[in-house]
């Protein structure tokens, strides 16, 4: 009887093991490491010289290209995750009643989560060509994309609201449609038009999954660095230089793991800060039934 009950209890985090072992080994432990490094003074091949303490934190949030990698990411995070999410929740509203063309636009706004990054950046990068690209033939304009300081985070935050708008309309389709059909009815005959029953119906139903969206695109986007490193490389004049892409300069660059760690740390800090608020929001604006 002993040996079933250790068997039942043991055996889940048998299954769960390996799981384990690459979490450690491949997240965890190098954590703990950067954790650690951040406290000295590192040379280019990774090994330790001096404990410093505090001071490679003070250095970097002096360094001014870093605060306003600091100031881009967030402005960046405020760009992308709220529109994207709204557009999301539009488009699968609209296309919330099943008709016999239903596949053609729910394809249609789907495809934009079936995209490479890179490829998708390639492909605004034609698009924004001052000259030849497609936006300024088309609607007539003669504005620098990717090369105003003013507009170029805004241009790379419109790609990441196309792709992650695709995202969400999934999920928040599957999210819309299951929906109690009485609620819905009920809300109807009592004379809600399309925009109340959004806003009074299908959001607050909604919410355990605009959740889930919200707190996955936040650390998602705290840690963006792939646009501006095929498009800008973080110019101009630093205008669309990210936190992740400080450090990927640090190390690439230089090998300056002195910059990098405590860098590293700070990201860490500021994501986790993001999903915290994220979680005092699902305590009171969360409705599971």
């Amino acid at each position: 009887m002993k040996r079933k009950l250790w068997k039942k209890m043991i055996e889940p985090y048998l299954w769960l093991l390996p799981a384990f072992v690459l979490f450690a080994v491949f997240t965890f432990i190098p954590f703990v490491q950067t954790i650690y490094k951040s406290f000295f003074i590192v040379d280019t091949l990774g090994q330790l010289r001096r404990f410093v303490g505090l001071e490679n934190y003070t250095y970097i949030l002096g360094d001014q290209v870093f605060v306003k990698a600091i100031v881009n990411t967030l402005w960046y995070v405020v760009l992308t995750v709220p529109i994207s999410k709204i557009l999301g929740t539009v488009l699968a509203f609209l296309a919330n009643r099943r008709r016999t063309t239903s596949f053609i636009y729910e394809t249609a706004f789907s495809v934009p989560m079936a995209m490479a990054s890179s490829v998708t950046a390639m492909i605004f990068q034609l698009l924004y060509v001052p000259s030849l690209g497609f936006i300024n033939g088309f609607f007539g304009l003669d504005i620098q994309w990717l090369n105003d300081p003013k507009i170029a985070m805004i241009s790379i935050a419109v790609i990441q609201i196309w792709l992650s708008t695709g995202y969400a309309f999934i999920f928040m389709l599957s999210a819309v449609r299951s929906v109690p059909d009485d609620v819905v009815e009920s809300a109807r005959m009592d004379g809600a038009g399309p925009v109340r029953m959004l806003l009074r119906i299908y959001l607050p139903l909604t919410t355990p999954t605009m959740f889930y969206l919200i707190i996955t695109d936040l650390s998602y986007s705290m840690m963006m660095m792939s646009f501006v490193s095929v498009l800008t490389g973080g110019g101009p004049q630093n205008a669309t230089v990210t936190i992740m892409y400080y450090i990927f300069q640090q190390i690439s660059a230089t090998g300056n793991y002195t910059n990098a760690n405590p860098a590293a740390m700070i990201a860490f800090l500021m994501t986790f800060a993001a999903t915290l608020l994220g979680f005092f929001w699902e305590k009171k604006g969360v409705h599971y039934q």
